[in-house]
């Protein structure tokens, strides 16, 4: 069964049935410095393993300053 990740409101479904959290950034073409991976409502690392039936979300760090 496929992970399901949403990214930008839009649900991408990921063939794999378990990936690390920077290759799942690496598929989706992000970067790992201005990305965040979110499992089941908690923020994960990089080496993180997702699997299927996990709930995915992808967001992309904002920064800014005056």
């Amino acid at each position: 069964m496929p992970i399901r990740v949403i990214y930008r409101g839009r649900e991408i479904e990921i063939p794999e049935s378990e990936i690390r959290a920077v290759e799942l950034l690496r598929k989706l073409d992000l970067s790992p410095l201005s990305s965040i991976v979110i499992r089941n409502g908690e923020v994960v690392s990089e080496k993180d393993i997702l699997k299927e039936g996990d709930e995915v979300r992808v967001i992309n760090a904002i920064s800014g300053g005056a």
